[in-house]
């Protein structure tokens, strides 16, 4: 697919051509440099302000997230809505920006060790089929938890209970004040919040045109909450399979011998109903490869709230027998399991959440995506989401890459010499683009070819 085929939903949105113009050229200029970084990418500072106004709110028709992410979805639709059956990963990824100070409503992640540094947080989803073999980002929701309209849990409890309204701290009222606002407007955020918007409208754009598709929900243990799997469920009538936090309780309990009370035993060492294991020749866990691993599934009921779900419990050992991690790994999930290789289906569907991953290390890695130099949140938020649509076209053309001559042949350009990526057919666009600007160069400036060929002795 040629990159303007792939920028016509998002373009659609804008009816003045300069803006048009401008979009395509800063799209071109991230993938030419790989970066998001709006000063690197202009020639000069009239084309950087053209830049920044497109993305900053000041015109009455902008480059916004909710633009990108309509015609996110819209690519992500034609290219597989016509499945049966799709597997949806959402996760949220820190865009980190540890020594940033003074960005507007500017908040606090994780960083790689877990520490606590300056950043924004976004709420990603990746729409694959059941082989797993097309990718495709598909929406992407940019927030902070420095924005004053996120309500923390403590806060709304604090302000339910009406501690905020009568508290002696004035800040502490006007805070209440503030979030009373909020949530009238319904404009308040938290996590909860944002991905429900989100997997509502995947899931509704899916199914426009397409009713009968199956849609299965893939998240990890931070999802782990009866309000999620009845969202999923019982709202979006969707699948579901959810990672459980180790320490969730089963439904069968003990009497402890020294103070005779009933306790709930943990989903981790309950005996389950059913169980089957299997043999992997190899078995690669980051870079640890072990052979003749083995899997053992089990499975069985879990009632909650008076709506029985589906537990599968993993444990991977090695050939020796040796457990390969501490705890096994708990799945939830509302798709039926009568049968073992029902049970390694689900398995299979969360083993899929890597490739979510995989899309966030292309951008960071590649596209540059915590690299933007803009300061006003609004300009954040869109430079943010833009470059997850650019990072889309990547995944657009996947399964052109070994089919496409033309395709095959920008990759070579690229540096590849056998295995066509994603990453070279990028390298190669990016020579291409510089190939232009070069050779616009030399038209506008006038430039001979004795003067060219001095210029390009100064690296010979």
């Amino acid at each position: 697919m040629q990159l303007s085929i792939y920028l016509n939903p998002l373009l659609k949105h804008f009816t003045d051509s300069r803006i048009v113009r401008n979009i395509n050229q800063m799209v071109r200029k991230i993938i030419e440099n790989q970066s998001i970084r709006l000063w690197s990418n202009a020639s000069d500072k009239a084309k950087f302000d053209r830049c920044k106004r497109l993305i900053d709110g000041s015109l009455k028709s902008v480059l916004d997230d909710e633009k990108m992410t309509e015609a996110l979805r819209e690519n992500s639709v034609n290219a597989l809505g016509s499945h049966d059956r799709l597997i949806l990963l959402h996760d949220p990824c820190d865009i980190r920006k540890e020594q940033s100070k003074t960005l507007e409503k500017l908040g606090r992640v994780r960083a790689l060790d877990n520490k606590p540094i300056n950043g924004y947080e976004t709420f990603n989803t990746v729409a694959i089929d059941e082989k797993g073999k097309n990718v495709r980002p598909v929406d992407i929701s940019i927030y902070s938890n420095g924005d004053e309209h996120y309500v923390t849990q403590a806060e709304r409890k604090q302000f339910q209970k009406g501690q905020m309204k009568h508290s002696d701290n004035e800040a502490l009222r006007l805070r209440g004040q503030e979030i009373e606002r909020f949530l009238e407007e319904e404009s308040d955020l938290n996590l909860k919040k944002v991905t429900e918007m989100q997997l509502s409208q995947v899931s509704q754009a899916f199914k426009k045109d397409n009713e009968s598709i199956r849609l299965c929900h893939v998240l990890d243990r931070q999802f782990d909450g009866l309000n999620t799997f009845h969202f999923i469920d019982a709202e979006l009538d969707d699948e579901l399979v959810i990672r459980l936090k180790i320490s969730r309780n089963s439904n069968q309990s003990s009497k402890d011998e020294q103070t005779h009370q009933q306790q709930w035993v943990k989903l981790k060492s309950v005996h389950f109903a059913h169980g089957d294991s299997f043999l992997i020749e190899k078995l690669v866990i980051l870079k640890n490869v072990y052979q003749q691993a083995t899997c053992l599934i089990e499975w069985d009921l879990l009632t909650l709230d008076e709506k029985s779900y589906t537990v599968v419990r993993i444990t991977l050992s090695d050939r020796t027998g040796k457990p390969i991690y501490d705890h096994p790994m708990l799945l939830l999930t509302n798709i039926s399991v009568r049968t073992p290789e029902q049970g390694r289906s689900i398995y299979r569907i969360y083993s899929h959440r890597s490739k979510i991953e995989g899309v966030f290390k292309f951008l960071k890695s590649v596209l540059g995506w915590e690299e933007f130099q803009v300061r006003d949140y609004e300009s954040i938020k869109n430079i943010i989401a833009l470059c997850y649509f650019v990072g889309g076209y990547f995944y657009e053309i996947e399964s052109e890459l070994t089919k496409n001559p033309v395709i095959q042949q920008i990759a070579r350009l690229g540096g590849s010499k056998a295995q066509i990526t994603r990453y070279h057919f990028l390298q190669g666009l990016a020579k291409i683009l510089t190939y232009q600007s070069v050779v616009q160069f030399v038209q506008t400036q006038q430039v001979t070819d004795e003067g060219f060929e001095e210029m390009v002795a100064f690296i010979s």
